[in-house]
Order: structure tokens, then C-alpha cells, then sequence
């Protein structure tokens, strides 16, 4: 049985993989020359980047792990504890906010605490602005949680639902928020991927060369058309399979393969953003990732890649790569200096690379469950096709979980 996968990134490879373990023919597709889709990876200069956002590696599925360290085994990777903070003022305030009220000045604090002790108060409301006042409190809520989600997400907070926040968004109790303000200890905080591995040498793209190691894989080779013909896919006119795994963004299909008006329709008003980062060297520090939320800056984030693992930079300086929202913009050496792009207190001093990513994070609005049921529902009844990973099914997931989702695919097939 002939298989083809339609992308060479985290979900594409691994499951390529897991089929050639089972003794399929697969062939991978990729547009880019070079394999891992968002988890690529290069060197410049000496300083190891991750273009399209810092990926780490960590998973609560012990077959995801025991899978990944076989390819990439334990001792090639750095332990790290996540020490993610928030630019507040001129403090860094730990992340989450929400558990880190007592780091914040006095006056801030208690208004912080009063609210989030009298919110979630009558019925949870079902947009996300009105949500977030609701489940923090006014305090939190106009301190931190709006303005950085205004920036992130550069979409109206009302206009988007909420039930997508499940497992993305840290959510502590009132009990938890009330004892680190109380002990004055931000310690235990509630986050998503509290501890991660990342490769000691290479970045990200070292795990994904393992993966990748031993497939077929079309690189440089972008899909122009997808067929049914006689009852096999056929790719770009040529090679005919059996069955085809996509991972390619749902919203370049339509200029791939015929597809119904309401499918179309329905793809056309799928929501995303996109991001552009920028490589900087900047001093040492053991900051993971640094949050922003001011609006006066377009910076949202900025990854500290030097805090990954040693080997990220040379030795005695830095590296970070900051994150602006937003379609493409003109980047130069010297953005770092042009007012309104990100605080000074950073001391970024050299740019030294950077990339736009055109699908970055999808946007859960108001007709998201529709236009993707329908989408799924007419893929869903196609016979050999399937759809996987992140820009494929319209779901943001951690790379661990676009790999259980490969796993459980591939096992799918007899």
C-alpha cells in the first residue's frame, strides 16, 4: 500500500515514520528543502534559532517520550525548568500572573486579590473579552490578561469563544491564587509544560533530523494538485497512491484539489495570525520566555534561546528571538532601535536573523465550529484522505500532542 504524506513538519514526519515501522511505502512531500515545518531549525553565526517560535519537547505520554528518546537519546538533551516572566512596569513579575501577585507593588496586589475573590460571579459568559473579566476579576484582567491577549491574539476578544482555552490557559484556583499571596511565594505555579527538554546542540531541528532519518522525502517539491483518479490520490499529476495524510493549512487546499462551494466557503472563513521573529543578541540571563503586555510595544514575547542550552550561543553572550503579530513587515538591522518595537531594558544589541510565518496561531471566532465541521464532515467522507496537524485540523496543539495524533493515525491503518 502506497501512502503519501503532504508535509514534512513534526505531525508529517512522525507519522511517515510510525507507517514505514509498519511496513508501508511512504513518500513525503515538502514544499521547504529542508524538513520540520514550524520545528526547523539553523545556525547564524554561531547562534542556534528557531524561526517560527521556540519548540521544546516534553509530553505526559510515556509512549511519546520512550518514542522520542529512542531517536534522540535522553543524554543529547537539556532538563530545563520553564522560568517564564512578565514585563510589568519596570518589574518581572513570574508567570502566571494570576500566582504572582505578591511580587506585584502593593496597592496593585490588593486590587489584583479583592477582584479575583468576588469574580465568577453569574453566568460564564461565552466570548472570550468578557470571559477573562469574569474568571480573574477587573484587576487581572485590565492589568495583564487583556492587553496581552489584544496583542497576541490581534483580533477582537469578543468576537472569539472560549471553549478552546481548555489545557492552553493555566487556570488556578481562588485556593492556589490565595496561598502564594498570602506565603508571598509564586513557586507553585499551574502552567502548561512546567519543565521541558530541548536539544543540547543543533535546536529543535535535531530531534526532527531523527525522525526524519531513513524516510522518503521529497524535499523542495510543492504540491500543485491532488486528484482522485481511478480510484487512487494522484499527486501533481504523477505519482498515484493509495491513501494521502495532509498536513498542509487547510486554507491552501482550495488552490490544490476541487473542492465543493460551501467547503471552500466555509475555509475561506477560517481565522489565523500570522508572526514575524526576530534573532537578537542580547545579555545572559535564565529567563525562558518574557511576556509583554504594554501596548506601547508591538513585541509580545521574546523566546531567550541562550536559556535553553548553553550550546544555543557562543560562549558569554545571549541570544533571544522577540515575536510581533501581524502580516509581513519591513525587518532590518535596525529595528531594535526604532521606537515602539520593544523595550529598551532588554538590551537587544544585534539583530542577526529573521523569518515571518504566515500561519502562526488559529483564531477560535464565533463561526469557528462551523466552518470547521463542515470542512471535517466533507473530509471525514473521503475515502484514503486524512487530515493531520496543527493548520490541517484547525486545532493549536503542543508538538507532543500533534504527535500522539500521528501515533493514533497510524495505527488506524491495517
Amino acid at each position: 500500500m502506497g501512502i503519501a504524506v503532504l508535509g514534512a513538519g513534526v505531525s508529517g514526519l512522525t507519522v511517515a515514520r510510525k507507517l514505514q515501522e509498519k511496513g508501508y511505502e511512504v513518500t513525503v512531500y515538502e514544499k521547504e528543502k529542508k524538513a520540520g515545518g514550524l520545528a526547523r531549525s539553523r545556525v547564524v553565526d554561531g547562534y542556534v534559532y528557531d524561526p517560527h517560535g521556540g519548540h521544546i519537547f516534553n509530553s505526559k505520554n510515556p509512549k511519546i517520550v520512550e518514542w522520542v528518546f529512542s531517536l534522540l537519546p535522553k543524554e543529547n538533551w537539556q532538563f530545563r525548568v520553564r522560568n517564564a516572566k512578565i514585563l510589568f512596569g519596570d518589574k518581572y513579575v513570574s508567570y502566571p500572573f494570576e500566582l504572582s501577585l505578591c511580587e506585584l507593588d502593593v496597592d496593585d496586589a490588593v486590587d489584583c486579590a479583592r477582584d479575583f475573590i468576588m469574580a465568577q460571579q453569574g453566568p460564564e459568559p461565552d466570548n472570550y473579552r468578557d470571559w477573562l473579566v469574569w474568571n480573574f476579576g477587573k484587576g487581572i484582567a485590565e492589568r495583564y490578561m487583556l492587553p496581552y491577549n489584544r496583542k497576541i491574539w490581534a483580533y477582537p476578544l469578543e468576537d472569539m469563544e472560549t471553549s478552546w482555552m481548555a489545557g492552553k490557559m493555566p487556570l488556578p484556583t481562588k485556593e492556589e491564587i490565595l496561598r502564594s499571596f498570602l506565603l508571598k511565594d509564586p513557586s507553585e505555579r499551574k502552567m502548561p509544560h512546567s519543565t521541558f527538554y530541548y536539544p543540547t546542540y543543533g535546536g529543535i531541528q535535531t530531534m526532527v533530523d531523527r525522525i526524519a532519518d531513513g524516510l522518503d522525502l521529497h524535499l523542495g517539491e510543492p504540491i500543485t494538485s491532488i486528484q482522485k483518479m481511478d480510484g487512487r490520490w494522484v499527486i501533481n499529476g504523477e505519482a498515484a497512491y493509495d491513501a494521502v495524510i495532509s498536513t498542509i493549512p487547510l486554507p491552501e487546499l482550495p488552490g490544490m484539489m476541487e473542492l465543493p462551494p460551501s467547503v471552500q466557503s466555509a475555509i475561506a472563513g477560517l481565522k489565523y495570525n500570522s508572526v514575524t521573529t526576530v534573532l537578537c543578541k542580547c545579555p545572559e540571563t535564565d529567563i525562558s520566555w518574557l511576556y509583554m503586555p504594554e501596548k506601547q510595544y508591538r513585541t509580545h514575547r521574546i523566546g531567550y534561546q541562550s536559556a535553553l542550552t548553553p550550546a544555543a550561543a557562543p560562549a558569554g553572550t545571549g541570544s533571544g528571538a522577540f515575536e510581533i503579530i501581524g502580516e509581513p513587515f519591513a525587518v532590518d538591522r535596525d529595528i531594535i532601535h526604532k521606537p515602539g518595537v520593544a523595550p529598551g531594558a532588554l538590551e537587544l544589541s544585534e539583530v542577526l536573523d529573521w523569518e515571518f510565518s504566515k500561519y502562526a496561531y488559529v483564531i477560535h471566532d464565533r463561526d469557528y465550529r462551523k466552518n470547521t465541521q463542515t470542512v471535517f464532515n466533507y473530509f471525514g467522507a473521503l475515502d484514503g484522505f486524512h487530515l493531520l496537524g496543527r493548520f490541517s485540523t484547525w486545532n493549536y496543539k503542543n508538538m507532543d500532542m500533534c504527535m500522539q495524533d500521528a501515533f493514533e493515525l497510524a495505527e488506524k491503518f491495517e
